[in-house]
């Protein structure tokens, strides 16, 4: 997935419960003390915001120019005037959160099932040593470790990290805000490449550290970044790759045009800017030296929104890869050149495989000079087929593998010695299969499993891993080894995650399909405790994303499940429309002018609730992020009055008539459309949450949640999404706020601290607004 596509909606990572108080005494101690009503709330008080005589003037197709009002422009600057009203909002909305006299008791109960170790599948490397993430429970970052040498740590006998600390990101800084967003080791083993984001910014930069020299803590010693590492600081990177050519000399990596006003990279002031992301650049940059004497690989001036991927051919090491990308549709060129006969620089010769931005295609593997690659040209499913490059351009033929399943999405394809293993996404869980490399299906893997699942690997290798995860499933890694005779003796559970206090066993899932607004059948999880009753007295917590492409499959947290067993809710996820649970055409169905169609798929998800009573009419609470963000609002604005209970956008898409002109924006308009074609304007106007806040109905208790150093979708639009609540509905019976977190991004990189305490200020709000009292112990 190309990194400008991801979203704090679309993170697939395992959490958990470890210890807890006894159930009895923490229950019947909180029913002493939390109100069973909603906090109560006085109308009008908001702080002032000036409302200026901006206009913003658009072309229409149906009305010619269109005249629209933006008295609140003034906040998408960093002025002394916004840094006064976002301090005056985030107090305000700080005293309505405080009076949750529980609140704290909520954020604890969290942090404590929290804490427990969260673990990657190992890597081996070039150095031959194994490597992975590691998190104790409770540290900012995840730790990356390896083995001492060639031996894989037994996890049967070890249950604690095992190995030794190679990179330990949180003695970057006293916060835990500063994180590893890439990372990536040199074929010979001996250097490390990784880039460090402050404060969530997308903005990161490339260092380049000696294997030999691992950045960890000696006894009570703080050790200093710059020690050991090599001098390499390569500035200004972002939505990149670190790609490694073979011989070990230098990478590829997609870099912006330098901002000087970032200041030094230990400065934290990246991610707090709004200018568009344009002319990004393709450069190699050779270890051990500067920044100024890397060599430019490609740009497209007369592009300046195209961005560009680059990989290299995994085992020969000959083709360099460039995957061109104009916005954010998987639609994709695929370029190729040969490394072995053009000089890395301006003047290579690509040879242009797929040269229009019709299908989405993704290298997947080689044999010489015949390609695997996954694409959905004509498999709005996806398939994958093979091209032999050595054949001249008119007389290629792409010659199907694995063809496209009906029924299911081919999602990941990943190449392992003579062996394909596939991973099918078929009624939104995962499925994973291998296959020979000619396309018969050989065996099902952990076929009784049902829940979400990553493979990882090396052609070179005769292993892979699998990390399997689900709603009730906290994590598991597992190894297949093709060595092994048998088939039954191929899979093996490698490491469980561990948990204590809440058991997985007491709550239970299923999926139920509702039907939307206009007839179409849409699926969705439904999570609870075992002793939650479905007789329509529980509340809900309804999650959705509905957007580019990205599915929402099974995950574990323990902030949710912690919430949902003290407040007898019920969690829901509805896979709507704009995702590619389904493929492309379910992508497509949620885009431009079918928009609605993820607001109507949601809206009707809440109503199936309450009509089957899965929830109490009025109990529901409705939460994304991101796009996500943009379906809240939506759904706020359209919803029927009375029908959401409480509702929380995070970080969301809310001004569409602009969100193209900050940042990485432009890129979003393969599903949004464009505001600036009058034709597009004529569909989005109607649908942007900031110009479509109604005024004849009362809206649920609301809570916009946004950061200072998103850069990925500018806090603006929640800025002026607030003042404009707030301003046409003074009088609303229920609270309108913004809470503003500092040092933050758009989600990737946030600490372990800073997560805890958005889940219990967003989940606190949701029940301190329905008026939820704890259950109470048995």
């Amino acid at each position: 997935m190309p990194p400008f596509l991801t979203s704090v909606a679309s993170t697939r990572f395992p959490q958990a419960f470890i210890r807890r108080l006894p159930r009895a005494s923490f229950h019947t101690a909180l029913s002493r003390t939390m109100p069973a009503t909603p906090t109560s709330w006085t109308a009008n008080r908001y702080p002032p915001a000036r409302r200026s005589d901006h206009v913003d003037v658009y072309k229409s197709e149906a009305k010619g120019q269109v005249r629209v009002h933006d008295p609140y422009q003034w906040l998408e600057a960093n002025t002394d005037e916004t840094d006064q009203w976002t301090t005056a909002q985030e107090a305000f909305t700080r005293s309505y959160l405080d009076q949750n006299l529980e609140r704290q008791a909520l954020e604890d109960e969290i942090r404590k099932n929290t804490d427990y170790a969260k673990f990657s599948a190992p890597s081996l490397k070039e150095d031959n040593r194994w490597y992975w993430h590691y998190n104790s429970g409770l540290q900012s970052q995840n730790v990356i470790y390896r083995s001492k040498d060639s031996t894989l740590p037994d996890f049967t006998k070890e249950q604690n990290a095992g190995g030794e600390v190679f990179f330990d990101p949180n003695l970057l800084t006293e916060d835990g805000t500063a994180a590893l967003t890439v990372t990536a080791f040199s074929h010979c083993g001996k250097y490390f490449a990784y880039g460090i984001s402050r404060s969530g910014s997308d903005f990161y930069t490339i260092y380049v550290r000696p294997t030999s020299a691992p950045f960890a803590s000696q006894g009570n010693l703080r050790p200093s970044h710059d020690d050991e590492r090599l001098p390499d600081e390569i500035r200004y990177v972002k939505f990149s790759s670190v790609t490694w050519t073979h011989d070990s000399k230098g990478f590829f990596y997609q870099r912006y045009p330098s901002r000087d006003f970032h200041g030094s990279a230990a400065e934290d002031i990246a991610g707090t800017e709004t200018d568009s992301d344009l002319n990004a650049m393709v450069y190699y940059h050779r270890v051990g030296t500067t920044q100024s004497d890397d060599v430019l690989v490609y740009k497209d001036e007369e592009h300046p929104e195209w961005m560009w991927g680059t990989e290299v051919s995994e085992v020969d090491g000959r083709y360099l890869f460039l995957s061109v990308a104009r916005d954010s549709s998987r639609k994709n060129a695929l370029w190729v050149a040969d490394l072995d006969k053009d000089t890395i620089g301006p003047n290579m010769r690509w040879d242009k495989l797929v040269d229009d931005f019709d299908s989405a295609w993704t290298y997947i593997a080689n044999d010489g000079t015949k390609f695997y690659l996954l694409t959905d040209e004509g498999a709005p499913q996806y398939k994958l087929v093979t091209v032999d490059l050595a054949h001249p351009p008119e007389q290629r033929v792409f010659h199907e593998v694995i063809p496209e399943d009906k029924d299911a999405h081919l999602d990941d394809v990943l190449a392992i010695g003579d062996h394909l293993v596939v991973r099918y996404l078929r009624n939104v869980k995962d499925e994973i299969y291998v296959y020979t490399l000619s396309g018969e299906r050989v065996t099902r893997v952990a076929p009784d499993f049902v829940g979400a699942a990553r493979v990882s690997g090396r052609r070179q290798h005769s292993w892979f891993w699998a990390t399997l995860s689900g709603f009730t499933n906290p994590g598991i890694v597992a190894r297949y080894d093709f060595t092994e005779k048998e088939e039954s003796k191929r899979w093996s559970v490698y490491r469980t995650t561990q948990v204590a206090g809440l058991k997985s066993d007491d709550f239970l899932s299923e999926q139920v399909w509702y039907e939307s607004k206009d007839g179409t059948k849409v699926p969705m999880f439904v999570v609870r405790h075992k002793d939650t009753k479905l007789d329509g007295t529980a509340s809900a917590y309804q999650y959705g994303y509905g957007g580019f492409s990205i599915p929402m499959t099974p995950f574990f947290s323990a902030a949710i499940l912690t919430y949902i067993q003290m407040y007898g809710a019920i969690l829901v996820v509805a896979n709507i429309r704009g995702g590619n649970e389904f493929g492309e055409e379910w992508h497509l169905a949620g885009t431009r002018e079918r928009k609605h169609n993820c607001f109507d798929d949601f809206i009707s998800a809440t109503e199936f609730l309450v009509k089957n009573k899965y929830a109490a009419p009025g109990k529901v609470a409705i939460n994304g992020g991101s796009n996500g963000g943009l379906l809240v609002a939506a759904c706020v604005n359209r919803a029927p009055e009375g029908l959401l209970g409480a509702a929380v956008a995070e970080v969301g898409v809310l001004d569409l008539l602009k969100f193209a002109d900050f940042t990485i924006g432009r890129a979003w308009t393969s599903d949004y459309g464009d505001p600036h074609d009058p034709h597009d304007f004529d569909f989005i106007h109607p649908i942007s949450p900031l110009h479509n806040v109604p005024t004849d109905k009362v809206l649920p208790p609301t809570l916009l949640m946004t950061a200072d150093h998103d850069d990925r979708v500018v806090p603006l639009h929640s800025f002026k999404h607030a003042a404009t609540i707030q301003h046409l509905l003074p009088h609303n019976p229920h609270p309108l706020l913004i809470r503003i977190d500092k040092k933050s991004g758009h989600g990737a990189g946030k600490s372990t601290d800073k997560r805890i305490k958005d889940a219990a200020d967003k989940l606190g709000f949701i029940a301190q607004s329905l008026g939820l009292a704890p259950r109470a112990g048995p």
